[in-house]
């Protein structure tokens, strides 16, 4: 996919967003991401192609009933968790507007 092109490059990137920006699902576990979702922290999820089917379908019906945009790409653990300086990272929740959208926006790009 070359959304999950894109992502890949922002990853190797290793952008920095502050703690307060991002939440990823290595550091607090799903069901935390997920609490956080239904309190409307969070405005975009990023989850790594190699997370098991639990938790796909945990993130992905969280996601939908909450219309939260969720992009379930093909890169992996590592690489996802590389790209925001952590060793590894299932899921990746985006706490801030702007940085989602700009991320959106960014993956559309590449997908097109």
């Amino acid at each position: 996919h070359s959304g999950d092109f894109y992502l890949e490059k922002l990853t190797r990137l290793g952008f920095e967003p502050t703690s307060d920006e991002i939440l990823s699902a290595g550091d607090v576990t799903i069901a935390f991401l997920n609490d956080e979702i239904r309190k409307n922290k969070i405005f975009l999820v990023i989850c790594a192609g190699d997370v098991s089917d639990n938790t796909k379908k945990k993130i992905s019906d969280c996601c939908s009933y909450y219309h939260v945009t969720l992009y379930m790409t093909d890169i992996s653990k590592e690489t996802l968790g590389h790209g925001i300086g952590k060793s590894f990272a299932a899921c990746v929740g985006i706490t801030d507007n702007n940085l989602s959208e700009l991320i959106s926006r960014n993956i559309n790009r590449g997908k097109e």
